[in-house]
């Protein structure tokens, strides 16, 4: 998801690589990270994505914006066994009850609002796919996150967005990486499809010119 420019994979497709691990003799796991975006978009639950997992980890920060906190399940006996391989590679935390309590909330409150994050990414890309010299396929901004190419530096793109009070990820020599999250409005977003044209289409600066060599005296 994240790779892919936030792209959603088909169910089909899901089902049909799970079916080749399972004759395979693997086992299968969901990295469900981003699953509460999927489910968003497309309106197919959660459980359905991880039905047939023999394990499933969900992120209750990334998206729903819960300060800090993901969750492993499986069955009784897996999730016995990764509890204990926790607490021997230091994962203990004895009050963890106030972090439950944020991703409970994040969980219970904020998905609703993922789909508010998609179309700001939408009203981005629409900004971005008009600025020459910039290369992305606007049908593949399903979600919230964004992949572009820019003619020139990404880094110095960035860099000169950053000054400007807008930050994204480089992710590439000419390749930028562009979230669009809960605490950002739609108002910002559109802030920033100005800033990236502004620097997209600004006019390079001339080198300073050194001053004339002084004769000898």
């Amino acid at each position: 998801h994240n790779g892919g420019g936030g792209s959603i994979w088909p169910l089909e497709l899901l089902d049909e690589v799970v079916a080749i691990g399972r004759a395979a003799g693997l086992r299968c796991h969901l990295d469900g990270a981003r699953v509460w975006n999927a489910s968003a978009a497309t309106g197919i639950p959660p459980a359905r994505y991880a039905r047939d997992f023999d394990t499933v980890s969900v992120c209750f920060s990334k998206a729903l914006g819960a300060p800090v906190g993901s969750a492993l399940a499986g069955s009784t006996d897996f999730v016995a066994r990764a509890r204990r391989f926790k607490q021997l590679f230091g994962g203990g935390f004895r009050q963890a009850g106030i972090i439950a309590a944020g991703a409970l909330y994040a969980l219970e409150n904020h998905r609703d609002d993922l789909a508010h994050d998609h179309q700001k990414a939408g009203c981005l890309a629409d900004v971005l796919v008009s600025i020459p010299g910039v290369d992305l396929v606007r049908e593949h901004v399903e979600t919230n996150i964004l992949r572009f190419d820019v003619p020139g530096s990404a880094a110095n793109f960035v860099d000169a967005c950053l000054e400007r009070g807008v930050a994204m990820l480089v992710s590439g020599a000419h390749s930028v990486r562009a979230v669009c999250h809960r605490d950002a409005s739609m108002n910002d977003v559109r802030r920033a499809g100005e800033v990236a044209r502004e620097v997209l289409t600004a006019t390079p600066r001339s080198p300073r010119s050194a001053p004339p060599p002084r004769g000898n005296r």
